[in-house]
């Protein structure tokens, strides 16, 4: 009898370990279904949505990838180069344009979370030669968000020695209040991005290279490429289909001087959709660049990136870069309450590239698209909200 319970309960035992090793295996085949029915409707939707683009404006190469519910899917399409038809790929590196001043926002935070700077700070603090010009009534979070007053979309023609960039501070006067209007500037940010530089006692591009790629753990993302890297290198395209690169100009890192791969800028966009409370400095720094500061219309100004309530519509993120958003000077109002529910996006371009993030946490899905010929921020725009729009629908 007594054998024959324990043989009972022996049975048993194995029997329930075969019902949780099926349960196991059902629910493993499950995901594993799920992902690549993810995989199927990703590639579907990005081919739908910015494959006609490719064609519509000749663009010769592009990279995309989506962070859809915590998994990441890269596409590559066309040619890194025209001239010797490489393809690209992962290795490609593009260039980021305007997207590069959320890496100087970031940068900013850093200093920040070292107890290097404070955005009430003034520049002279920082930059001792621009003590008594009205620059220095400007604070450092004035100049991160472009509220200085007017500092204009790009530095005078005739602004390009170190020298010519401190003259040029030195002399500009404030049309408007300041911290009342946004103007979208390169010589706003350029100028917190060689503040924050100076906080932290290295040169620009050394805080990037040095300290905060490495901290984002991003392999190939650079200012200046090194020359083992220059073969991954895409050359852009001009409108008449000239190659072309960028070239060095007035705090040009600071502005849009980034270059990167997909996969690198899927790391970076990954750490902003998944910040962990109490985590490291950089991860404190990533999530103060989330922080709005200055309403215009439906978009709040923070760190870099733009924000906007969610849910928004494309007609709110297309109205985010028109050209009056972007060319002229607009009263804004200080934001007072951080909304739980975002989404947040940055475009970028320079003469032959263009690039454009766009993220929403409350959904985990995020899209990066990087392309070597600029086209209209509107089509970008578009095209990513039908990605957007298309997963979650279905």
């Amino acid at each position: 009898m007594r054998k024959a319970t324990e043989m009972f309960f022996k049975f048993q035992s194995v029997f329930k370990t075969s019902i949780i090793t099926l349960a196991i295996g059902l629910s493993s085949y499950s995901d594993a279904d799920e992902i690549s029915q993810n995989k199927k409707n990703i590639e579907t939707a990005v081919n739908q949505s910015f494959q006609p683009l490719m064609a519509k404006y000749g663009v010769p190469g592009m990279a995309i990838g989506v962070i859809y519910k915590g998994k990441i899917y890269e596409q590559y399409y066309g040619l890194q180069s025209q001239v010797d038809h490489k393809h690209v790929d992962s290795r490609t590196l593009f260039e980021l344009g305007s997207v590069s001043k959320i890496f100087t926002a970031t940068a900013g935070a850093y200093a920040k979370t070292q107890g290097k700077l404070s955005f009430d700070d003034h520049p002279s603090q920082h930059w001792p030669a621009l003590k008594n010009s009205e620059i220095d009534k400007v604070n450092l979070l004035e100049l991160v968000t472009y509220t200085s007053g007017n500092l204009p979309l790009q530095f005078p023609d005739h602004v390009k020695t170190d020298t010519q960039i401190l003259e040029y501070f030195q002399n500009w006067h404030s049309k408007n209040p300041i911290g009342q209007y946004r103007q979208y500037s390169n010589p706003s940010i350029g100028l917190f991005g060689e503040l924050t530089a100076r906080s932290m006692q290295i040169p620009f591009t050394s805080l990037l290279e040095q300290v905060i790629f490495p901290k984002l753990n991003l392999k190939h993302t650079y200012v200046n490429v090194p020359k083992a890297q220059i073969k991954h290198y895409a050359f852009g395209y001009d409108q008449q289909n000239n190659p072309i690169r960028v070239t060095p100009g007035a705090l040009d890192a600071q502005a849009y001087g980034v270059k990167s791969s997909l996969p690198d800028m899927l790391t970076f966009l990954n750490a902003n959709l998944s910040i962990e409370k109490n985590g490291s400095d950089i991860q404190k720094a990533i999530s103060e660049t989330h922080k709005g500061y200055f309403k215009l219309g439906n978009m709040t100004q923070a760190l870099g990136w733009e924000t906007f309530s969610y849910p928004t519509t494309l007609e709110i993120l297309q109205e985010s870069n028109s050209e009056k958003v972007v060319m002229q000077s607009n009263p804004v109002v200080k934001n007072t309450v951080q909304e739980k529910s975002k989404v947040f996006h940055k475009t970028g371009s320079t003469n032959g590239f263009g690039s454009y993030v766009f993220f929403v946490p409350e959904e985990n899905f995020g899209l990066v698209m990087l392309m070597n010929k600029r086209i209209p921020n509107q089509e970008r725009i578009k095209a990513t909200y039908d990605v957007f729009n298309s997963l979650k629908n279905q």
